[in-house]
């Protein structure tokens, strides 16, 4: 059994009580020999939510983060003990919203985070990286999508090098986490198949961030989706009720949820 617990999302699950929401992503995966925590959301409410919960982060292997955004990792440093951590180099660079006026930035609001200094236990990758026979993380994932901008000598439009999938082989097919899905559905999950050499895909789980998407691109994965035909869609975080409207298939999943895939 492959478990995910909801730590921390944008809405609530109606049937828990005393939890916190909040704009971010926080999700515990487990499978019964691997625990891995994949993303932080923006603040420690996922620790709390976890102590509500009952469930332990002592005992997580791995922290997995999926991009540099303030909502994905800003969690990471309210880890008392932190396990071994997976993420792109790139996590660490200064994101920025903001607009190029003539040859001039003018930046709108941080999208990055402080995080821990680096530390033993860190482990960057821009390539794919095998946590266990069953995990993989996915490594940079080729686009030509840009969301902001970084500040390193200069200001570059950000292409988000630093954001992948976790990926769960499983015996029916391939089990996709996505913490924004900036890079987009259909390019993340044909990246896994070439990457694992699995086409069957299980399940989707995760942000797709659809919710402003115009209505040209969402007909367009609708016929993707129908294609590859998953048995489960999850949705949540930046996916948007907009974006699930054209997944008919797809589920929300909330802040509480616990899931038991396979």
């Amino acid at each position: 059994m492959l478990k995910v617990t909801v730590l921390l999302e944008n809405r609530k699950a109606k049937h828990v009580d005393g939890l916190t929401c909040r704009l971010g992503l926080s999700l515990l995966i487990d499978d019964g020999e691997t625990r891995i925590l994949f993303d932080t959301g923006p603040d420690a409410a996922f620790i709390d939510n976890a102590k509500k919960m009952g469930v332990s982060l002592d005992d997580v292997d791995w922290v997995v983060l999926s991009h540099g955004h303030y909502d994905h990792c800003g969690g990471l440093k309210h880890l008392q003990k932190l396990p071994k951590v997976l993420c792109h180099p790139g996590v660490y660079d200064h994101k920025y919203a903001g607009v190029k006026f003539l040859s001039r930035f003018i930046a709108i609001k941080k999208i990055s985070t402080q995080l821990p200094s680096v530390q033993k236990s860190f482990h960057f990758t821009k390539e794919p990286y095998e946590i266990s026979n069953k995990f993989i993380w996915s490594g940079e994932i080729a686009s030509v999508k840009t969301y902001g901008y970084i500040k390193k000598e200069r200001v570059v439009p950000d292409t988000l090098n630093d954001e992948g999938a976790l990926i769960y082989k499983s015996d029916k097919g391939l089990i996709i986490f996505t913490g924004c899905g900036h890079k987009g559905v259909k390019n993340i999950i044909e990246h896994c198949r070439r990457l694992t050499g699995v086409k069957s895909i299980y399940a989707i789980v995760g942000g797709m961030h659809l919710r402003h998407a115009m209505p040209w691109r969402l007909i367009s994965l609708r016929s993707y989706i129908k294609d590859v035909n998953p048995k489960q869609i999850l949705t949540c975080h930046c996916t948007g009720k907009w974006g699930k409207l054209w997944m008919s298939s797809a589920e929300e999943i909330n802040t509480g949820d616990v899931i038991a895939l396979l």
